[in-house]
């Protein structure tokens, strides 16, 4: 365990510099801009940016007084950071759809993981079956294609969800949404040791090939292949869905729902088609994450997607449902100062990581993307 004498206090301290500089702009300087919010804003923007800024700083200087002689401090923070790829890639790929889903049904899903980790089981059964029945089928195509199965099959439960159990309920309202996803973590949680039985079920990884070796900023680093191929599946799947969302009609279906599902169907959009592949498209999302995950758990249990869950919607919270870029950003920050924390409070990394979270929230309730929204009356 890492010397972390003053670490903690030299936080704190910069953190309270930083709150007087910003409360002395706030007093005798914001005031004589034209639009004072914007300035406030833009001034605890920058305040929370060098926070985080001075965070990093202060646990690179930690790392590099406790390993002065054995490895570089640059080469080591790099090295932990590349570490979390595989935690980012599936946390975006969740996230994404739980912001999704918030969008276009004002309702935040607390069913997303359990749907993700019902896919997981059909992953890991069909790679049973290939198995015993496909010897000869090699490792990476058995975990694709049942992958595809496992996306297939959230998708339309997502589709279920939405069109059949929400649709047809009593209480439509955000409130009354989120206590049926609930609801359906409790069905799900207890049908699936039933349908798939309690044997433990393992997913491989993609690929069991020696870890890809490159050089960056004179660093020599190294990533699994698992991890490689990880976020190329989240790269690509994330950028097919912002295209669509930025250039088709269904796109522009999603963002006149998000604004405001009933002009938007009182405009001729289908919001019901909207919504429902929504929800179908989150499912599929939280299932690649889950079969993606799977194999750093060694076997799919029911309880596999609750941590990246709660991150999905910690990222949420911290980046804004507001935006998909800012909960983007969060899915890189959190499992990246979860990991570099992990030097520093070991076992208490992730209540340190929430506790950063809040005091962000508290001092900007909207997240770092978020604005206030202005409604004509």
């Amino acid at each position: 365990m890492f010397d972390t004498t003053g670490f903690w206090r030299d936080i704190i301290l910069s953190v309270g510099i930083l709150f007087i500089i910003y409360t002395l702009l706030k007093i005798f300087v914001f005031k004589r801009f034209k639009n004072k919010d914007r300035a406030k804003e833009v001034g605890l923007n920058i305040a929370l940016v060098l926070g985080i800024m001075y965070l990093f700083l202060r646990i690179y200087i930690l790392i590099d007084f406790n390993l002065p002689d054995v490895i570089p401090a640059g080469n080591f923070m790099l090295s932990n950071i590349l570490n979390q790829t595989l935690q980012v890639s599936v946390l975006a790929l969740a996230t994404t759809g739980i912001v999704l889903i918030f969008k276009t049904s004002t309702t935040t899903n607390f069913a997303q993981g359990i749907i993700a980790t019902f896919g997981a089981f059909v992953a890991a059964k069909l790679i049973q079956n290939f198995t015993l029945n496909y010897t000869e089928m090699s490792v990476t195509t058995a975990v694709v294609l049942s992958m595809i199965a496992a996306a297939i099959t959230a998708f339309i439960i997502g589709i279920f969800v939405d069109s059949v159990i929400i649709r047809n309920s009593k209480d439509k309202t955000p409130v009354g949404k989120q206590m049926i996803t609930m609801g359906l973590v409790l069905v799900l949680s207890g049908a699936m040791p039933l349908i798939f039985g309690k044997i433990l079920l393992p997913i491989p990884k993609l690929s069991y090939a020696p870890n890809i070796q490159f050089t960056f900023l004179g660093a020599n680093l190294s990533i699994t292949v698992h991890a490689f191929y990880a976020l190329i599946i989240t790269v690509v799947l994330l950028t097919i869905l912002f295209t669509a969302l930025r250039f088709t009609k269904w796109g522009l279906g999603v963002r006149a729902t998000a604004s405001n599902e009933l002009v938007a169907s009182m405009m001729g959009v289908n919001t019901k088609i909207i919504t429902a592949m929504s929800w179908a498209i989150a499912g599929f999302l939280g299932a690649v994450a889950a079969v993606l995950l799977t194999p750093n758990a060694t076997n799919v249990s029911v309880g596999l997607m609750t941590p990246t869950q709660v991150n999905a919607f910690m990222a949420a919270i911290l980046g804004s449902f507001s935006s998909f870029l800012g909960p983007l950003v969060a899915t890189v920050l959190i499992p990246v100062l979860t990991g570099l924390l992990s030097l520093v409070v070991p076992l208490w990394q992730n209540a340190v990581v929430y506790l950063i979270i809040l005091a962000i929230v508290l001092v900007k309730p909207m997240g770092l993307f978020g604005k206030k929204v202005a409604k004509k009356v």
